[in-house]
């Protein structure tokens, strides 16, 4: 009777950008991505991300496109919506095209993925958006368990690091509209219900500064996230405030562009913050 391998997937999703993963996995065969978001341009067409295994073990690579971007669900927590990458005017999953699609890394090799773009002969003036997905596992898992004497089990790892590749045509811009800003206490939990609107053609990349300051003008905390509004989103942000004596308070917010270290200086749309604020009590 001849032996029996049993191969059962664990997948591992990585969104926006590579998360550190449990040493016993990252042994195995961990594939970093560089840089975690990719800017397209019209004259030049191209782009480019590097693969590195950083694992003991081969990996294999696929790499494709996909159209999706970050918006929230009923809760106002973050998600990525995949929508229809031929239907959606803003999609340019279908024609940005890595290659190669496929390889292998051995352990502590280095491979260069280009990326072409080659939109539709009409493309209008604009930004327009895909995901990279770059999906590896082990080339040939290692077996971890036996399940008797003629069959063993093998646990393939497979992770998927996503990541924004947009491409730009002509002047572009961007902006953002608050258009609703309501905080509450709730439980010793400061909720914060807002809904953000992008104004002008691109995706609005920015920060978000959160300040609660009591009656005094003193600030109780302060807290700083990065946003990104390519559509409309409607947030729920979540902070604890069970420390805090009761009191009347204000939250105070500034969405800034200026603070986005990781967005280059070159593909950086800068506008002026957005200031907006809301009286807030706990009992």
């Amino acid at each position: 009777m001849k032996n029996l391998l049993l191969r059962l997937p664990l997948l591992l999703l990585v969104a926006a950008f590579p998360a550190t993963l449990p040493a016993t996995l990252a042994a195995q065969g961990a594939v970093t991505v560089a840089p975690t978001a990719v800017q397209m341009d019209h004259a030049s067409r191209s782009a480019s991300v590097t693969l590195v295994n950083t694992g003991t073990s081969p990996a294999e690579v696929e790499v494709g496109t996909i159209f999706a971007y970050p918006s929230t669900d009923d809760d106002g927590r973050l998600h990525l919506l995949e929508g229809d990458a031929d239907a959606d005017p803003r999609s340019a999953a279908g024609w940005i095209r890595p290659f190669p699609r496929q390889l292998v890394l051995e352990p502590g090799e280095r491979r260069v993925v280009r990326l072409l773009g080659e939109p539709p002969a009409d493309l209008a003036d604009g930004e327009y958006w895909a995901r990279l997905v770059v999906t590896s596992r082990e080339a040939a898992p290692a077996v971890t368990a036996s399940a008797g004497e003629d069959i063993q089990v093998g646990l393939t790892m497979e992770v998927r690091t996503i990541l924004a590749a947009n491409y730009r045509k002509g002047a572009v811009d961007t902006g953002l509209r608050v258009a609703s800003f309501e905080p509450e206490v709730d439980d010793g939990v400061l909720r914060l219900h807002t809904r953000m609107e992008r104004e002008g053609s691109a995706a609005y990349i920015g920060t978000l500064t959160l300040a609660l300051e009591d009656a005094s003008g003193t600030v109780l905390r302060e807290w700083t996230e990065q946003v990104a509004v390519y559509r409309g989103v409607e947030r729920v942000i979540e902070r604890p405030v069970d420390d805090l004596p009761p009191g009347d308070w204000v939250l105070r917010a500034r969405f800034s562009t200026a603070d986005r270290s990781d967005v280059p200086a070159t593909v950086r749309l800068d506008t002026e913050p957005v200031d907006v604020s809301a009286p807030v009590r706990r009992r």
